[in-house]
């Protein structure tokens, strides 16, 4: 099974611009498939590593020999001629490099909407944050205003009507149940 430059890169701690250095180093040992993307068998891996401890060891870039890769599959009409299997396998490694794209795209859309939820969710809190401080700014309010309404009134003679009679006690029952209602 080959891997992708991102799997190789992974396998091997290396970044991807750090794999391509090393790749355009060996152009014949790397070479690219029919669709112009790298492949990675156990083989190709196997050499990275090789790269990897040399320059880790100091070596320079330029002084280090990797042995020449043999033609792949399918590179020239003799080849393919002689190994009728590789178009099979040319599509199968193509499946998989689908595959794996695949898979990687559906974890992009994944994050995207995880993303996308997360901030839905900051702004209900903050309108929950927000709602429960004018609710906690309206109780502060009401409760101020408790002690003015608490305070009985000082009791007032009643005003004489018109032709010198006394109001009935139904008009001041009246304008009490008018003061109740009154929250502000």
């Amino acid at each position: 099974m080959s891997l992708g430059s991102r799997e190789a890169c992974e396998i091997l701690g290396v970044s991807q611009t750090t794999l391509k250095r090393w790749i355009s180093y060996f152009p014949n040992v790397f070479p690219k498939d029919q669709l112009g993307h790298y492949l990675f068998a156990e083989r190709e891996l196997k050499l990275l590593e090789k790269i990897k401890e040399e320059v880790r060891g100091g070596v320079p870039m330029d002084k280090i020999e990797l042995p020449v890769a043999p033609e792949r599959d399918g590179a020239s009409s003799a080849g393919a001629a002689a190994f009728p299997g590789t178009e099979a396998d040319t599509l199968r490694l193509r499946v998989a490099q689908l595959e794996r794209a695949l898979a990687q795209k559906a974890d992009e859309v994944v994050t995207a909407q995880i993303y996308q939820h997360r901030q839905e969710i900051d702004e209900l809190r903050l309108m929950l944050r927000q709602l429960s401080e004018a609710v906690e700014g309206l109780q502060q309010a009401a409760a101020a205003r408790e002690p003015e309404a608490a305070r009985p009134e000082p009791a007032r003679k009643p005003e004489p009507a018109a032709g010198g009679a006394r109001t009935t006690g139904s008009a001041a029952v009246r304008a009490a149940r008018r003061k109740v209602f009154w929250l502000f």
